[in-house]
């Protein structure tokens, strides 16, 4: 018996029952969690997300901070979103500025040279709580403002 095309098999699917289709698509999740076994999981694409619940907010910082000629960003704006991205994608309870510049460097943007007057702007707002600059960590506050913050440039750059 031969092994049916893919494009064979695709037109079939509009003829389908919505229960075929269900069974198809539970059928499809078990093939495609049999076959990632090998994969490690922190390389997985979609890791945590599933299709319909979109980019999560570390994904969605990485990508304005990774548009550079895409999306004008303030050093606070910079500092704020790697911070995001050090809590949520990396899982870094307290970081430093200099975890923030690396974030933001590995984005595509250059280094901000000075740092800390860019943090000092969040810190003074509670976006970012700290003894220093050495151990910092991103508030409730700071979190908020961070998603308000990509909902207004996603908004701005579709304009």
């Amino acid at each position: 018996m031969s092994k049916p095309s893919l494009d064979s098999f695709v037109s079939l699917i509009p003829e389908l029952e919505l229960s075929d289709l269900r069974a198809l698509e539970m059928a499809v999740k078990v093939a495609i969690q049999m076959r990632s076994q090998g994969d490690l999981t922190i390389d997985s694409p979609n890791r945590f997300s599933s299709d319909e619940e979109g980019p999560g907010l570390n994904e969605q910082a990485e990508t304005i901070l990774s548009g550079i000629d895409e999306f004008e960003l303030t050093l606070a704006d910079q500092a704020l979103l790697g911070s995001l991205i050090l809590g949520e994608k990396y899982h870094q309870d307290t970081f430093s500025s200099r975890d923030i510049n690396d974030i933001i460097e590995e984005c595509g943007r250059p280094r901000v040279a000075h740092i800390t007057s860019a943090i000092a702007g969040l810190t003074s707002r509670s976006y970012l709580v700290g003894q220093d600059n050495k151990s910092l960590k991103l508030s409730k506050e700071g979190r908020a403002k961070a998603r308000s913050l990509i909902g207004m440039v996603k908004r701005k750059a579709a304009a």
